[in-house]
């Protein structure tokens, strides 16, 4: 939250920036009243909210800085999977469980934060490689349907990192 509130600061169009400044409050709101009342579905649409004013400053006025957007990204890709993962494995906690059970759990925990982090470092280093190459002259296209493709081909390495440890259950 704090890069978009710096964010709209360096906005000089008094319009714009009236309008993102009044969806980030409406976005903060939203995560302050899901919080207080503890209703945690609310949670993403707060979020979205301030995504959505990150986003906007920077598609519309301000221009796209590749190294925070892809900080911001993957920020957001680790907090979403981190609270999928508490969400997931603190009530296997809760339980008495065997040695045998524990070690499964932490063993299944240990893969999906390797995941985690297999993602997020992808999530950086394949944009930046891609746009490395595009300088270089390496690869020609340096266009939207370049980074289309880019953002589907890393779509598709996350969704292999996350499908894996299914297809190994189903060949053993």
């Amino acid at each position: 939250m704090g890069w978009t509130v710096a964010d709209l600061f360096a906005i000089e169009d008094v319009g714009s920036k009236t309008a993102l400044v009044e969806l980030l409050v409406v976005g903060v709101a939203v995560l302050i009243v899901a919080h207080a009342l503890r209703r945690p579905a609310l949670r993403p649409i707060g979020l979205t909210g301030v995504g959505a004013v990150y986003v906007a400053s920077h598609t519309i006025v301000l221009g796209v800085q590749v190294l925070p957007a892809l900080g911001f990204v993957v920020l957001l890709i680790t907090h979403v999977e981190l609270r999928i993962l508490a969400d997931r494995f603190a009530r296997l906690y809760e339980l008495a469980l065997s040695a045998a059970d524990r070690a499964r759990i932490r063993g299944a925990l240990g893969r999906a934060a390797l995941r985690l982090a297999t993602a997020a470092i992808l999530a950086v280093v394949v944009p930046l490689i891609a746009a490395n190459l595009a300088v270089a002259g390496v690869v020609p296209l340096t266009t939207i349907p370049s980074a289309i493709l880019l953002a589907a081909g890393l779509v598709a390495i996350v969704v292999a990192l996350a499908i894996l440890p299914s297809l190994r259950g189903r060949a053993a």
